[in-house]
């Protein structure tokens, strides 16, 4: 391999042009159903594209799709001139595009007037080719025209595949003449004896555990056989996005061949991520960086509290309405990869959880459920809402620290086993235990660190 390459990826930038409406009763109801930001968007890009052009060691920067919020011609017109800002500053720029970028049967680009959410002006796919071109395929050996994939030589020894996945609404993915034209350029890759990797929007391998059971559609589809087959080829590698969180995930062939999926999380939504990479023939070394400020009134708070803040009344919304109105959760379900179909199916445990949630401490709860006897005295004063509430924000933050043998994993393990019994009547076919056996299993991280992990070449 060559000198080793080094780059800057982020990934959901979501932008959302101030031009749109960025006050009002239709905004302020937007914007309470959003993990991430609005009129935000444009200072926290900013921001973070000014760390990036300070940074004069590096000058790749990878951006992973979704680049603004609802496909608004609006927003596309005013992220252009910052994008050509890294360009000016001497940065190669490549990015994808993906399904927040163009309008469809599933994604209506909007705007806020008064009291009113209105359309806004549509951007057709086609276009996003025309618009971007000098953001990576100006610079690509290769092109998959059909699905506005294609493939560039990042420097001396290695070539990186920009992949879209936008697929249909149903199938997030790629065609037969797509993954024949990748593989073509994996193999001349090889060739040439570069180092190939992959960018793509959709996860590749799963975030956590409870990710696939509720928002497989979300996923590459086939994911598991492409993923085996890029491993057996010799590629180990994908940037991703979409899921708005922080993880590392990595799995092995039956030939024994790793792949790994460095999944980021939105930047401008909690914990507003910018991974930098270094790849030698030894190790691939991702860190973890954040901004630290951005030019807007936090009302004194840091970035990391403003962000967290706006998140949390986001989840917080969620699990009240798991209580008290499933059709409002039903309405909330699609702003965390969840169908209102879904919602419906589940309502009768939903229910169970939430109005446990809603109004006990641990020991309340405990009590309740007749599992006393198997909680922590650490664990028995926690309001069981705030830890249901953490243990979702550490989903979207990583590293997640609750693992067996902790008060809090103890607690929810034996919540667990009981709603287990109780639901039995309703889960003839052992979804609802699937589903409460990941949750379990996704209050703790597995190898590697989300955060900043040294991911070996072999």
């Amino acid at each position: 391999m060559a000198d080793p390459l080094k780059f800057y990826l982020i990934t959901d930038l979501h932008h959302y042009a101030p031009s749109l409406g960025t006050s009002g009763k239709a905004y302020e109801k937007w914007n309470n159903k959003e993990q991430k930001c609005l009129a935000e968007t444009g200072a926290i890009i900013d921001a973070a594209f000014s760390k990036l052009i300070a940074d004069k060691d590096i000058d790749i920067v990878l951006i992973a799709g979704d680049l603004t919020s609802t496909g608004a011609m609006e927003s596309h017109l005013d992220l252009l001139p910052k994008l050509q800002s890294l360009r000016d500053a001497g940065k190669q720029v490549y990015l994808i595009t993906a399904t927040h970028d163009f309008i469809s049967s599933e994604m209506e680009p909007l705007r806020c007037e008064g009291d009113e959410i209105l359309p806004a002006t549509p951007t057709p796919r086609p276009k996003l080719r025309e618009l971007y071109a000098d953001f990576g395929w100006d610079r690509a050996v290769s092109e998959h025209k059909e699905s506005f994939s294609y493939c560039v030589k990042l420097k001396k020894g290695f070539r990186l595949l920009c992949m879209n996945d936008d697929g249909t609404p149903e199938r997030h993915g790629y065609t037969e003449s797509q993954i024949e034209w990748m593989f073509s350029q994996i193999e001349e890759a090889k060739k040439n004896g570069d180092y190939i990797f992959v960018m793509n929007h959709h996860p590749c391998l799963p975030p956590n555990p409870i990710y696939p059971l509720f928002s497989k559609r979300d996923m590459l589809a086939d994911y598991d056989e492409i993923t085996t087959r890029l491993a057996d080829s010799g590629v180990n590698l994908v940037f991703t996005g979409h899921t708005h969180m922080q993880n590392i995930a990595v799995k092995r062939t039956e030939k024994g061949n790793a792949f790994y999926d460095v999944n980021t999380s939105s930047l401008v939504g909690y914990p507003t991520a910018i991974r930098k990479v270094t790849i030698d023939d030894e190790k691939i070394d991702v860190r973890t960086e954040q901004i630290d400020d951005f030019d807007f009134d936090r009302n004194g708070l840091s970035v990391n509290d403003y962000l967290k803040n706006h998140f949390t009344f986001f989840l917080n919304d969620i699990i009240s309405s798991t209580a008290y109105d499933i059709d409002h959760l039903a309405d909330l379900a699609p702003s965390f990869s969840m169908t209102a179909e879904t919602v419906y199916k589940l309502k009768v445990p939903l229910k169970i959880i939430g109005t446990l949630l809603n109004n006990r401490t641990v020991g309340a709860a405990a009590k309740y459920l007749g599992v006393s006897g198997k909680i922590d005295d650490r664990a028995r004063g926690i309001v069981l809402k705030d830890l249901v509430l953490q243990i979702m924000i550490n989903l979207y933050h990583g590293d997640e620290p609750f693992y067996p043998g902790s008060p809090e994993y103890g607690a929810m393990n034996a919540f667990m086993g009981r709603i287990k019994k109780l639901v039995r009547p309703f889960d003839k076919d052992g979804k609802i235990k699937g589903i409460l056996d990941a949750v379990l299993s996704s209050m703790y991280d597995a190898p590697p660190e989300d955060w900043n992990a040294v991911l070996p070449q072999k």
